[in-house]
C-alpha cells in the first residue's frame, strides 16, 4: 500500500473551487458571496444553526425506513477518531451481523469492519479525515461493495481480485 500523500492537494482544491468557471458550472456563489470557498469553512461553522446535535436519531429513523448506512473513518483521523465512532454506533444498539473482523486488499489488512442490521461501520488504515484522498484505492473499495451490497472483502476474495484492481 502506497503511503504517498500530497499536503498541497487541500490548496489545489481551494483554487480549483475559487476559479469562477467551476463555480459557474456547478451552480455555486450563485448569489455572489463576499469570502472565498475553504475545505473547512468557519463562516459556515458559525452560521449553520440548525444542525442536529447528533446523528443517532437520524440514523435510527433511515434503518427503521430499510435504508443502509455504511459509517467510514480513516483510523489516523484526529478530527473523528474511530473509538468516538464505535461509542456512538454501540449507542444505536443494533444487532450484530458479522463482528469486529478485518478486510483486506491485495492479501493485505485493508482496515476493520462491522457489520450491523442496518449498519455498516468501516475502517481504512493509514487514512486521515479524507479517506478517499489518503487511500484512493481503498476507498474506492470500499465505496464499490457498498454500491454492490456486499460486505468488504475477504482475504480470498481480495487475492483473486487482485489482477481486476491493478489500475488503482
Amino acid at each position: 500500500m502506497s503511503r504517498a500523500f500530497d499536503p498541497c492537494t487541500e490548496r489545489y482544491s481551494k483554487e480549483y473551487f475559487n476559479r469562477p468557471e467551476v463555480q459557474k458550472a456547478l451552480h455555486a456563489n450563485v448569489t455572489g458571496i463576499p469570502y472565498q470557498w475553504e475545505t473547512c469553512s468557519d463562516v459556515v461553522g458559525y452560521n449553520w444553526t440548525d444542525s442536529p446535535l447528533s446523528m443517532l436519531p437520524i440514523y435510527q429513523e433511515l434503518i427503521a425506513a430499510g435504508i443502509r448506512i455504511w459509517v467510514y473513518s480513516g483510523d489516523t483521523d484526529a478530527v473523528v477518531p474511530v473509538t468516538a465512532t464505535r461509542y456512538s454506533i454501540d449507542a444505536l444498539k443494533l444487532p450484530t451481523i458479522n463482528k469486529w473482523h478485518p478486510w483486506y486488499d491485495n492479501g493485505k489488512v485493508g482496515g476493520w469492519s462491522q457489520e450491523y442490521k442496518g449498519l455498516t461501520f468501516v475502517t481504512v488504515t493509514g487514512a486521515g479525515h479524507e479517506v478517499p484522498l489518503h487511500r484512493p484505492r481503498q476507498a474506492f473499495i470500499l465505496f464499490r461493495s457498498f454500491l454492490e451490497n456486499k460486505s468488504m472483502p475477504s482475504y480470498l476474495y481480495s487475492l483473486s481480485a487482485v489482477n481486476k484492481w491493478k489500475e488503482f
